[in-house]
């Protein structure tokens, strides 16, 4: 009897919990979502006579500098604001030539540093080697 017992109170205890699970379903947590938000910019590297276009998305907040940086090779002298590029994708500005990377936004040269320039959606940021 004492058997009957304890096998009854299981199969109870295994239906009580099955009950539980089929009117309260699991919660399901969602997906991480990538919590910051993008814009659209247009990139324009010019080296020599070849154009690279490339439409980017990057963080919004991002300045020029940091959405150059993700999408090309580069080389400059210090850093963050104070950055001067000095090479894109291995086309280095020549000091004997006197040339240096300027940057454009929008058609117009940056009145800023491309490490101060933050960025705002479908901008067209551009750069090319002229000299002074």
């Amino acid at each position: 009897m004492n058997k009957k017992i304890v096998v009854s109170m299981l199969f109870v205890l295994l239906v009580g919990i099955t009950g539980y699970f089929q009117f309260f379903p699991k919660k399901e947590v969602p997906k991480k979502l990538n919590t910051r938000p993008t814009l659209s910019i247009k990139q324009i590297i010019r080296i020599d006579s070849d154009v690279s276009e490339k439409r980017e998305y990057i963080t919004v907040g991002s300045t020029a500098l940091q959405a150059l940086y993700k999408t090309h090779k580069i080389q400059s002298k210090g850093l963050g604001t104070n950055a001067f590029i000095t090479s894109i994708d291995g086309r280095t500005a020549s000091d004997e030539k006197r040339e240096f990377w300027a940057f454009y936004v929008n058609g117009k040269q940056a009145e800023v540093g491309a490490g101060t320039y933050v960025v705002k959606n479908n901008d067209t940021i551009e750069w090319k080697i002229e000299t002074y």
